[in-house]
């Protein structure tokens, strides 16, 4: 018989993952490379143990139907709701609150790969950037020579030339290799502004083809967004596998406070004689202690729950 790994030995393995990656790249800035990308790995990686931990901590509704619908058939009271009180499982769709989630965890993802997309198309900003828009002088840089060469791999090696002179009047001229957009952004005889150090010219920038952030950032934000997104994948699932086939159970809300604009509670509820709590926060200003909220649980695990009108789906007649 093989043995799976338990929810808490994903969660720890993720966690750890996660952290250790957070510190791979923080130690790799500012000179980036292999750990960057390490770094970047063990935050996925992390991201996805612990999505597995919370698929793991909470069973397939489909399996062991019987039992589940015994237990259903207990805890059902007339103040849950109608389509709750149905086999499992339960026919779902997405709330309007999942659906903004969703929508707006798709635009930034959408958002954040086109600024990536528009940064790796440009010259990453040199080491000295702060300091040279702090103490740099500005001059007009001209394009002289555009080279494409392809190597013995295959790949193609792009070269722009360049010059300007600095306000003493010294000439410097610079040839670099350069991403294919803005090689093909670039023709013979373009002029530019350029920003420079008086003390030494060849610290310069080109602004106009210079990405505003640097390229450990951007993979920092990636990695931070990755593992957001796994998280909050995991939630949406965990959300939906609940509403499919978890058991509703009448609690009451209690401990109601005002937050701002909106209400902090508890919903204490019992299985098998046993009370649990569960925290929610809403923006409901008619919220008053006492009131009834179906909460929808895991017959196996009752501790994993969820408040039925804070779900992210809900079920279908």
């Amino acid at each position: 018989m093989s043995v799976r790994p338990s929810s808490k030995v994903w969660f720890a393995a993720g966690a750890s993952l996660a952290i250790s990656g957070g510190f791979a790249i923080l130690m790799s800035l500012p000179a980036g490379g292999a750990t960057l990308w390490a770094g970047i790995g063990l935050i996925a990686l992390g991201s996805l143990a612990l999505r597995r931990g919370l698929d793991a901590y909470q069973p397939d509704p489909q399996r062991r139907v019987e039992r589940a619908e015994d237990e259903q058939a207990r805890s059902v009271s007339d103040r849950v709701e109608p389509e709750l009180r149905g086999p499992v499982p339960r026919r779902v769709a997405l709330t309007g609150r999942g659906k903004s989630i969703v929508i707006t965890w798709t635009v930034t993802l959408a958002v954040f790969a086109s600024l990536a997309h528009q940064h790796f198309g440009r010259l990453p900003p040199p080491p000295e950037k702060n300091m040279l828009e702090l103490d740099g002088e500005g001059s007009t840089a001209t394009v002289h020579s555009r080279d494409a060469r392809i190597l013995d791999n295959g790949n193609t090696l792009y070269r722009v030339g360049y010059g300007f002179s600095t306000e003493a009047g010294i000439p410097i001229r610079i040839s670099r290799t350069v991403p294919p957009r803005v090689f093909d952004s670039l023709q013979d005889g373009e002029t530019m502004q350029v920003t420079y150090l008086p003390a030494n010219p060849e610290v310069h920038y080109l602004p106009a083809i210079t990405s505003p952030v640097s390229t450990r950032f951007v993979f920092f934000i990636g990695g931070l967004l990755l593992a957001a997104a796994g998280f909050a994948e995991a939630q949406r699932r965990f959300h939906r596998r609940l509403v499919m086939g978890g058991t509703p159970v009448s609690g009451f809300t209690a401990d109601v406070r005002r937050r701002g604009g909106v209400r902090s509670f508890r919903v204490n509820y019992n299985v098998n004689g046993e009370r649990q709590t569960l925290k929610g926060t809403e923006r409901n200003p008619d919220l008053r202690s006492g009131q009834a909220a179906t909460v929808l649980y895991n017959p196996f695990i009752p501790t994993r729950a969820v408040i039925y009108r804070l779900a992210l789906y809900k079920a279908r007649n």
